[in-house]
């Protein structure tokens, strides 16, 4: 099963525990400027997946996948948020998310 589909999975009825062990102990995330670690990443997802209105597994397309990188994308309010995942020994190791304004989306 492809990660994203891991995920898509776990958000239906989520779950911290499976959440976490889809992530690479050496996980990090770039977003804009700020970088979370694994344990931060976590915490963040979890408040967020607490919400009802939490519909990511909804939303989000994915791109692509491969053995190596997985790209997602999806729209949030008037931004296309963009995704972009490397992976190391089967499991999401590097993150990367940018937000741009649908208006400068062509």
């Amino acid at each position: 099963m492809s990660i994203y589909h891991e995920l898509v999975d776990c958000f239906t009825q989520y779950d911290p525990e499976t959440f976490r062990n889809i992530h690479h102990e050496e996980f990090m995330m770039v977003r804009e400027a700020d970088l979370s670690t694994l344990d931060e990443h976590c915490e963040i997802i979890d408040e967020l997946a607490s919400k009802p209105t939490w519909d990511w597994h909804i939303k989000a397309d994915l791109i692509h996948e491969n053995d190596f990188c997985m790209e997602a994308r999806w729209i949030d309010c008037d931004e296309v948020v963009l995704n972009i995942n490397l992976k190391k020994d089967g499991k999401l190791w590097r993150a990367i998310i940018s937000r741009t304004s649908r208006k400068k989306v062509v």
